[in-house]
């Protein structure tokens, strides 16, 4: 089964969901291995039993509160939890404190309000300083910070969906965010939808980034199965200057010829992208990233590209093991624009930041241009509620991750990759996690980083221990 890679998703979709999986494993008859099966008794808990379904305190995430009414239902939930640790390369221990308030009101089984609230305490230093910005949508009262961070109405009549509100999003083949738009940027005010049609699905969004300067932000992906292959197409289209653009906001339009008949220099961006469910347990995937590929070749202008490749393993004897591994490479330039207004990033548009303006995250890969990343991790379950991780990621930045853009008439439009004098990080990590009834959950994560050539500087060579630890209780 292949979910839509656009979310949210209402309750009776993931009941439709899990009633698949269960489906799906008693045709097989294979046994789920203790993992497997500790997390489809939870989403059955959670979603599709009778005891969850009539009373929301029988599930597994139970509500703090429940009212409900006719076909009205309003719930609430809250968890607290501490965050003590030492990052790589500070020889400062940090402990954060913080606390989710999230809310849903249901009209039926069609329309749900939801939101979600964090409050964050931590010290008052770095940006953390009273009346400072530690993020671009955060501002530190004595070291307390809010952030209103998802609030949306979505509607739902059988295959179509319509959304307006701020959530997250991520458009591609991984679950760990993706090339051109990632659930690493921070949350987006949009409206949109998906529309699914038995192997097909579509979605479209169209997000405000910014109002002064004026930032707009439309995308749409096409998704199909084919067999054991799941291809997908995405086009998103960044401008300037002007509201809400209606050839942008219809879902079936081409961005790139309205863009290139008559609006002349918006941003665009494109993606292709595959899964093949190869075997059991095994999945590889693949993306391209196509940044102003270039038509007419002339030599004075790069092709800007990025792609990801990678898969994920599941063994299930002599005890449940989940591997993963990914490759990324960002090219130079790639995201960039003419008009820095243009780049390919949320907020203000600002992916350096200042002392006192903190940078905007990029809307797709969080590494940047001029850099690659491979990565593996591998999961052990020696009991269902508990994983032993284990981390590696090998990481190379050049100087042209500081999202210079192109200029015409440069010698050299596409230097070698990555250019110049190249940062290169290698980290190794080990944890444990501890899943508790409701949602609760305990651990800590240790490792080690070694760092050449720091901020492209040559000859600044570091290496330094890590330490995290984590525990959250969800009332």
């Amino acid at each position: 089964m292949v979910l839509p890679a656009e979310k949210p998703f209402l309750r009776d979709e993931i009941v439709r969901f899990v009633n698949q999986i269960k489906r799906g494993v008693d045709s097989t008859g294979v046994a789920l291995d203790v993992r497997d099966q500790f997390n489809l008794d939870r989403l059955e808990k959670e979603f599709s039993n009778t005891e969850s379904m009539e009373n929301p305190k029988e599930r597994w995430d139970r509500p703090v509160f429940f009212f409900t009414e006719d076909q009205f239902s309003l719930e609430g939930d809250i968890d607290v939890g501490i965050l003590p640790g030492k990052p790589a390369f500070d020889s400062r221990w940090w402990v954060f404190g913080i606390s989710n308030l999230s809310g849903k009101l249901n009209f039926g089984k069609w329309v749900t309000y939801d939101f979600r609230y964090r409050l964050v305490y931590g010290p008052e230093r770095d940006d953390r300083e009273h009346k400072k910005k530690p993020t671009p949508r955060t501002r530190s009262w004595n070291g307390l910070t809010s952030l209103y961070e998802r609030s949306y109405v979505v509607f739902r009549w059988r295959r179509l969906a319509l959304f307006w509100g701020r959530d997250y999003a991520d458009y591609g083949p991984t679950d760990r965010g993706n090339l051109i738009l990632s659930t690493t940027a921070q949350s987006l005010d949009k409206l949109g939808g998906r529309l699914g049609f038995k192997k097909l699905r579509f979605s479209f969004l169209h997000a405000n980034l910014y109002f002064d300067p004026q930032r707009t932000f439309s995308a749409h992906r096409l998704e199909f199965d084919l067999r054991r292959f799941t291809f997908g197409l995405a086009e998103t289209a960044l401008y300037t200057g002007r509201g809400i653009d209606p050839i942008y906001t219809l879902p079936l339009s081409s961005f790139y010829a309205n863009q290139f008949n008559e609006r002349k220099d918006d941003n665009l961006l494109w993606s292709i992208d595959m899964k093949y469910r190869m075997l059991t347990g095994v999945m590889l995937y693949g993306s391209l990233l196509i940044d102003d590929f270039q038509f007419e070749r002339d030599g004075t202008n790069p092709d800007k590209l990025g792609f990801d490749v990678g898969g994920r393993f599941a063994l299930r004897a002599p005890l449940p093991v989940t591997m993963r591994f990914n490759y990324r490479y960002v090219d130079i330039y790639t995201y960039t624009h003419r008009d820095s207004l243009k780049y390919h990033v949320t907020g203000r548009g600002d992916p350096i930041g200042n002392e006192t303006i903190p940078a905007d995250p990029p809307l797709g890969a969080l590494l940047g241009p001029d850099g690659d990343i491979v990565r593996f991790d591998a999961d052990l379950f020696p009991r269902p509620e508990v994983t032993t991780s284990l981390r590696l990621a090998y990481r190379r930045r050049g100087e042209g991750n500081d999202w210079r853009r192109f200029e015409e008439g440069v010698d050299d439009p596409s230097p070698p990759f990555p250019s110049g004098v190249v940062e290169q990080t290698f980290r190794v990590e080990i944890g444990v996690k501890w899943e508790l009834d409701g949602n609760s959950v305990a651990g800590f994560d240790a490792g080690w980083a070694w760092v050449q050539n720091q901020y492209n500087e040559p000859g600044v060579n570091r290496d330094d221990p890590l330490v995290r630890l984590f525990a959250s209780w969800d009332f």
